[in-house]
Order: C-alpha cells, then structure tokens, then sequence
C-alpha cells in the first residue's frame, strides 16, 4: 500500500479540487509525528489575491461534511496567507512573495512529503 493510498479521502478530495482551480507548487506534508493538532500540512500558491480567495472557497465549500471536524478560516485583508483548518489538515494558501517568505516546507523539512 503506498502512502497516497493512506491519505484520507478528504485530503484527497481537497487536492483535487485545488488542482482543478490550478494552485501552484502544492505540497502535502505528513505531520502525524511533528504536532498533536493535525495530520496533513496543504501548502499552496495563488498567483494573486483573487485567485488565492477562490481556492480557499472552494476547499471551505468542499470541506463542509461530516468527516470533517469543524471549519475553521482565518485570514488577512489582501489574501497573502489563507489557513483552513479542517481537522485532518491545515490548508496554507499563499500568494507568491508571502510563500517564499514564511517557507513552510523549509520549517517543517522533517515531515514527509506526500506525492500530490
């Protein structure tokens, strides 16, 4: 069984569905040993502030089912950064300069990754 097949199959659902509104760079990084919180860091690029809303939209409309405990959105003004908690993962939602800024793959390199 390979570590894809593990995943669950919101995580997958919302991989799909940010593919499908073309996120840049995605990452999926298995954080099950590193915090007691989550299982899954999402970790995508907008190319700007409206398209970085629309892909948190359609991850915040997706993820509204019964596996998933409790939404949680936060947010600035201008879209930089976008966090969706949906239990089993956290969704980061970036524009391109706040991405390289904050470097999340970099702070958490000792998560593995999960092929997207």
């Amino acid at each position: 069984m390979s570590v894809v097949n593990k995943v669950p199959e919101t995580v997958k659902i919302v991989i799909e569905a940010l593919k499908d509104k073309k996120v840049e760079n995605l990452a999926v990084l298995d954080v099950t040993s590193l915090v007691p919180y989550t299982d899954y860091f999402i970790i995508g690029t907008g190319n700007n502030a409206p398209h970085v809303q629309a892909l948190a939209d359609t991850v915040a409309k997706l993820i509204k089912v019964p596996e998933a405990r409790g939404v949680r959105i936060e947010a600035d003004q201008t879209a930089n950064w976008v966090l969706i908690d949906g239990g089993d993962f956290v969704l980061h939602l970036f524009q391109p300069k706040a991405r390289n800024y904050y470097n999340l793959e970099d702070l958490w390199e000792d998560a593995p990754r999960i092929e997207a």
